[in-house]
C-alpha cells in the first residue's frame, strides 16, 4: 500500500476515533466457519503483508485478478454460502458472492494480567530499524568486520522479551517484513510456514519440566485461560505471538491471504492498551462495513482474517499489545496425510533462513540436495505444462532452463572427474543459493531423457547420487507422433528452437517420416513381428519377443544408432513405444521414485490439470496448492497429416505396446488397472 494512501488512511481513523466511533455490540457467534474463509469476503481486495501481492496502486486502479469479475453481490445474508454452493472458487469464475452475518465474534473475556506482568519491561521502548540487505546476515552467517573487532552488544534486560538482541539469543528471531518496517515489535511463540507443514514452537513457549520459574513455564501458564476460553487444545495452535503497535501507527485496510488463512481461526487478545478509545480495530465484509472492536484487554475475538481490517493505534507514546493466535479444527491433522505436519521445538538462539512462504532451520542447510525432480519425458506430452504448474507453487524455484539436457547434449566430456561434472550439471539450477533452504525443491523438463536411457541413466546415477524425483508423462502414441512432426517441421520459432529441431523431416509427409522410423526399428531387429509390405503383426510372434534378451539387445541397438544428439528430428514412433523406455528406468531405480500419468487426464472431465497437479506435488512431497494459471503451454494449432489408411495401421502397431505399458505400470508400480488396462483404446 502506497505511503500516502496509508496516511490518509490514519488521518481518516483518528477523524473517527475523535468523532466517537462507537463499538459494535459483543456477541458471541461461535466459531467463525471455515468455508466462510475459501476467498475473501470483498472482491478487488487490497491486500499486504500476510497475504498475496495484488494490492490497490498508487493511482486507486486495482490489480487483484478478480477485478473485472462479474459478481453479484448482495448487501447481506441470512446464510453465507459454502464454497460447494457458491460454485468454484476459481475467482475467474462467475459466481455470486454473498457476505457472511458477522465477521467477529467475541468469544470471552479473560484475565491478562500474568500476561501483562511478563511483558511490561520495554514495552514502549521504540524497534530497532529493520536491517539493511548489507547489514543482515545471510543464511545464518556472522556478517563480515573487515578485520576489525566487532562493536561490543550493548546489554540488556533478561526479562525484557521486547528486547531484539535477548529474542535473539534466548529465543529465536523471526522475521515478519512489512511488519518489521512498520516498526511493529513482537515477542513470538508459535509459528508455521504458510502451508502449516511444520509448526515450531519458540523456546519462550516451552515449559521446563524442572523450573516453574522459567520464561517457558510463565507464558505457556499465562496463556492458558485464553485457550481454555476458546476450548481448544494446546496442539491445536499452529501461530502465536504478541503484537506491539507503535504510536501513531496505522495498518491499512487488508485481507489476509495464504494457504494458511483457510485452515485457521484468527484470534486477537488485547494485553496492553493504555486507553482503549485511542485504539480503532475495524473489521467488515467490505471497507464501507468495518464494525468498530472493543479493544478492552482481555477481550477474546475471532476475527474472520478473510474479510477487511485495519487498525489504528491513536496513543501519543504508549504502545498497543494484542496477543494474536491462529488454530486448526481438532481433525484437519487427521485429514492431512500428505506431507504429515511436523512440530519441532526450538533451541534457544537457534537461527532460522525464511522466504516469504517457508520456513527452515539454519542446522538443516544443505539437507536437501538439488534437483528435487526431473520430468523425464515424454516428448509432445504435456511436460512443458506440468513444469509450469510446479512452478507456481511458492516452494519451487525454476532452473535456469526449462530443459537442461545437462546429461544428454550438454554433458561435458572433457571434465575428468565425478565432482567436476557433478559442479557442472548443478550449474543449470541454482543449487548453492538453495542449500539454506531444505524446503524448496528444484527441477527440470527434458523430455529427451526418457528414450535416451543409455546415455543418461549412468550419468545421472553419477551426478544425482541422491536419486531425484521422476515423473513421465504419456499421450495416445499417435497424436504424440504427429504433434511431434508438426513441432518440428515448423516455420515458428526461435533460432535456437529451430536449430534444436534439425532439418531432417522439413521436405519429407508425415507417413514417410513414421516409414523410416518402422524401417529403422525392423533392420535394428527390434520388430521381427511386424510386416513392412502388409503393415500388419503377427501376435505369436510379438507374444514371444517381448521381454526377451533379444529385444533388450535390439532396443539398444536402435538406441545407440538412431538417437542423434544434435537433432530433434527423430524416432517418432518409437518415443511412444512407452513400455520399453520405461523399463529401463524401473530395472535402474527405485520404483518409489517414479510418477507415470497421461497427457489426457489433463483435459478428462473428472480429472483435470489441478488434478495431474495434486498427484505430482503428493509424489514431490509438497504441499498441495491451487495454481493460479491453468494455461495450456507449447500448444499448437496445425494441420492434422493423419490419413485414415495411415490411422488404422498405425492403431493397429500400437494397441499390444499400449496393453504392454499398462501392464507394466500395474504390475510394477501397482497402478489401477481401470486406468491402465488399455489407455488409449
Amino acid at each position: 500500500t502506497p505511503p500516502e494512501e496509508i496516511a490518509k488512511q490514519h488521518k481518516d481513523a483518528v477523524a473517527l476515533m475523535d468523532a466517537g466511533m462507537e463499538c459494535a455490540t459483543r456477541i458471541n457467534h461461535g466459531e467463525v466457519p471455515l468455508y466462510w474463509k475459501e476467498r475473501p469476503t470483498c472482491p478487488n481486495p487490497v491486500v499486504t503483508e500476510g497475504g498475496t501481492d495484488d494490492k490497490t496502486n498508487a493511482n486507486g486502479a486495482n490489480n487483484s485478478p478478480l477485478n473485472g469479475t462479474r459478481n453479484n453481490i448482495a448487501t447481506s445474508s441470512s446464510n453465507a454460502s459454502s464454497p460447494a454452493e457458491n460454485g468454484s472458487s476459481d475467482p475467474s469464475v462467475e459466481v455470486n458472492v454473498t457476505y457472511p452475518d458477522w465477521c467477529i465474534s467475541s468469544r470471552g473475556q479473560v484475565d491478562v494480567s500474568p500476561i501483562v506482568a511478563l511483558i511490561s519491561e520495554g514495552v514502549d521502548d521504540p524497534a530497532p530499524p529493520p536491517p539493511s540487505p548489507a547489514s543482515k546476515p545471510r543464511n545464518g552467517t556472522k556478517p563480515k568486520t573487515n578485520g576489525k573487532s566487532p562493536t561490543r552488544p550493548p546489554s540488556f534486560s533478561p526479562t525484557n522479551l521486547w528486547n531484539e538482541q535477548n529474542a535473539t539469543q534466548n529465543n529465536v528471531r523471526i522475521t515478519r517484513p512489512s511488519h518489521d518496517a512498520w516498526g511493529i515489535k513482537k515477542i513470538i511463540l508459535v509459528f508455521s510456514d504458510d502451508f502449516l507443514h511444520t509448526i515450531y514452537t519458540l523456546p519462550w513457549y516451552q515449559p521446563s519440566p524442572t523450573d516453574p520459574d522459567s520464561i517457558g513455564s510463565k507464558l505457556h501458564l499465562a496463556i492458558q485461560p485464553i485457550l481454555q476460553t476458546l476450548q481448544i487444545r494446546q496442539e491445536q495452535v499452529v501461530r502465536c505471538l504478541l503484537a506491539g503497535l507503535p504510536p501513531g501507527v496505522t495498518i491499512p485496510i487488508h485481507h489476509d491471504t495464504g494457504e494458511w488463512v483457510k485452515h485457521t481461526h484468527r484470534v486477537h487478545v488485547p494485553i496492553i492498551v493504555p486507553d482503549p478509545s485511542k485504539v480503532l480495530f475495524r473489521c467488515g465484509p467490505t471497507e464501507q462495513s468495518m464494525e468498530r472492536i472493543d479493544c478492552t484487554p482481555g477481550h477474546v475475538f475471532e476475527m474472520n482474517n478473510q474479510a477487511k481490517h485495519a487498525v489504528t493505534n491513536g496513543h501519543e507514546k504508549e504502545f498497543r499489545v494484542h496477543l494474536i493466535l491462529d488454530y486448526v479444527n481438532e481433525e484437519f491433522f487427521e485429514k492431512r496425510k500428505k506431507p504429515v505436519t511436523t512440530r519441532v521445538n526450538l533451541s534457544p538462539g537457534e537461527v532460522l533462513t525464511q522466504t516469504r512462504r517457508s520456513i527452515d532451520r539454519a542446522i538443516e542447510a544443505g539437507t536437501r540436495p538439488q534437483p528435487s525432480f526431473l520430468i523425464l519425458g515424454a516428448q509432445k506430452s504435456g511436460t512443458t505444462s506440468l513444469y509450469e504448474y510446479l512452478n507456481q507453487h511458492p516452494w519451487v524455484i525454476r532452473p535456469k532452463r526449462r530443459e537442461t539436457h545437462c546429461l544428454d547434449w550438454r554433458w561435458d566430456e572433457t571434465l575428468k572427474s565425478t565432482e567436476e561434472r557433478r559442479k557442472h550439471c548443478l550449474l543449470f539450477y541454482y543449487a548453492a543459493s538453495m542449500k539454506p533452504y531444505p524446503s524448496l525443491q528444484t527441477g527440470d523438463s527434458t523430455p529427451s531423457y526418457l528414450l535416451d536411457y543409455y546415455r543418461v541413466i549412468p550419468r545421472l546415477k553419477e551426478v544425482f547420487e541422491h536419486e531425484p524425483r521422476m515423473i513421465i508423462l504419456t499421450r495416445d502414441p499417435i497424436r504424440r507422433a504427429v504433434s511431434h512432426y508438426a513441432m518440428v517441421t515448423s516455420s515458428d520459432g526461435t533460432k535456437e528452437q529451430m536449430a534444436a529441431r534439425g532439418v531432417e523431416w522439413r521436405e519429407k509427409s508425415f507417413e514417410t517420416v513414421i516409414d523410416d522410423d518402422i524401417k529403422n526399428m525392423k533392420e535394428d531387429g527390434l520388430l521381427p513381428y511386424w510386416d513392412l509390405e502388409t503393415k500388419t503383426m503377427d501376435r505369436e510372434i510379438f507374444d514371444k519377443f517381448v521381454d526377451s534378451p533379444e529385444e533388450d539387445v535390439a532396443w539398444e541397438r536402435y538406441i545407440r544408432t538412431r538417437v542423434p544428439l544434435n537433432t530433434g528430428s527423430y524416432s517418432p514412433l518409437a518415443r511412444g513405444m512407452y513400455a520399453l523406455q520405461c523399463r529401463q528406468w524401473f530395472r535402474s531405480f527405485s520404483k518409489d521414485k517414479f510418477l507415470v500419468m497421461k497427457l489426457e487426464d489433463m483435459s478428462d472431465e473428472d480429472k483435470g490439470e489441478q488434478w495431474v497437479l495434486d498427484r505430482a506435488l503428493e509424489h514431490l512431497d509438497l504441499p498441495k496448492f491451487e495454481i493460479p494459471n491453468l494455461e495450456k503451454k507449447n500448444a499448437r494449432i496445425y494441420d492434422d497429416p493423419l490419413e485414415q489408411n495411415v490411422c488404422a495401421w498405425l492403431e493397429n502397431f500400437f494397441a499390444p505396446h499400449n496393453k504392454r505399458f499398462g501392464k507394466l505400470l500395474t504390475s510394477e508400480l501397482g497402478y489401477e488397472e481401470d486406468d491402465w488396462s488399455n489407455p488409449w483404446s
